[in-house]
């Protein structure tokens, strides 16, 4: 198994989920206003990460207005401040703007004083959104590399939904009553350090049963190399960890779709392909290292599963994953087409630039994430 590094941290929060297709229509706005003497060079760094993301950016340095799969971003530019209104459907997502556009700011000018104060909707508790303390119950080994764990909670409704990521929070080993972070007046998360730290990473739920009170979420396991790997390494029943969420979108209607992605994308294709309609088409490309981490994944859809082995060591022009993306004809049909990608960082770009460029599918009709990159890139 190669070494796994989760591209997702703490100051990073929800900015590439945020990045499938975007929505038209936001409901709910927040507002406030940064003093920065040069916003409109900030604009344009949080323009060309979102961009680069590809989402729907229009306007110029000094009025931006940035449309993700949530809700839209406005930004604009005076001689003194930055002023900046969130817009989404729902409350918490208001929130999780709020995190993701403080958080690509800061990232872009990390010595900027980003204090600030919103007015409007999103107004938070102090809580991040849709808190969620649980405890390990039934702990299932999958394969030699794949373990699922059963958490329990009450009041799971905000994440039975079609989105399907959340962000867990892994307290220190050992820990039964943690510190978990709170959320600040500006939107951004603080996070206990020192002996207290929380890691925080982004998985699948892979199933849930909100009226039983639990979910299935299935852990790459791939030694300490990992606080999520570390913990379900030693995890025991009840044990405590937590979650916020739920981020991304659900999947569009299709009648062909392709999914294709690593061990760390397999929860996420397994629980696609367990919600797909019967009369769906299309391919499943899992790769995985050798046959002994082959698992289940039933659908009643009609799509082809096929694995993929790092272990076959046979030559390839690319990559496994991109060789095999690429060797898919996709139909002539694009507004009922959809491609789906989770892969390691050096796969994320030639397989998004290929399904966008090369087969022409507009950005609602394909999405490539990274999920992982290897150490030291």
């Amino acid at each position: 198994m190669p070494i796994i590094v989760i591209i997702t941290d703490k100051h990073i929060l929800s900015a590439p989920p945020l990045s499938e297709s975007p929505m038209s229509t936001s409901l709910l706005t927040a507002k406030t206003r940064i003093a920065l003497p040069d916003s409109a060079t900030l604009i344009k760094q949080a323009a060309a990460f979102y961009r680069e993301h590809d989402c729907d950016v229009t306007g110029d340095g000094e009025q931006t207005r940035i449309s993700v799969s949530i809700g839209h971003i406005q930004l604009s530019s005076t001689e003194t401040a930055l002023e900046v209104e969130v817009g989404a459907k729902t409350e918490v997502d208001v929130i999780q703007m709020k995190s993701a556009i403080i958080s690509i700011l800061q990232g872009a000018a990390p010595d900027a004083d980003l204090d600030c104060r919103w007015t409007g909707a999103g107004k938070s508790n102090g809580k991040l959104p849709n808190f969620c303390e649980l405890t390990v119950g039934k702990i299932t080994d999958l394969s030699p590399h794949m373990r699922r764990l059963r958490l329990h909670a009450c009041d799971l409704d905000a994440y039975d939904t079609g989105s399907i990521h959340v962000r867990l929070l892994i307290p220190p080993r050992g820990q039964q009553n943690p510190q978990w972070p709170t959320l600040a007046d500006n939107g951004m998360p603080v996070w206990p350090s020192g002996e207290n730290t929380i890691e925080q990473r982004v998985y699948t739920i892979r199933a849930i049963d909100a009226k039983a009170g639990w979910i299935d979420v299935d852990f790459v396991m791939h030694g300490d190399n990992g606080p999520g790997s570390a913990f379900a390494m030693h995890a025991s029943p009840g044990d405590v960890v937590a979650m916020t969420g739920p981020l991304g979108s659900a999947l569009p209607e299709a009648d062909w779709v392709l999914l294709a992605g690593d061990e760390t994308a397999l929860p996420a294709i397994g629980r696609y392909l367990a919600e797909m309609p019967g009369h769906v088409t299309g391919h499943a490309i899992i790769e995985v290292a050798n046959g002994s981490d082959v698992i289940a994944v039933p659908t009643n859809s009609q799509i082809q599963v096929q694995w993929l082995f790092r272990d076959d060591q046979h030559p390839v022009d690319r990559s496994l994953i991109q060789d095999a993306v690429r060797s898919v004809e996709i139909p002539d049909a694009h507004d009922r087409v959809y491609c789906w990608a989770g892969v390691e960082q050096a796969d994320y770009k030639p397989i998004h630039t290929y399904w966008r460029k090369d087969c022409g599918l507009d950005r609602d009709r394909c999405v490539a994430m990274t999920f992982w990159r290897k150490a030291g890139r």
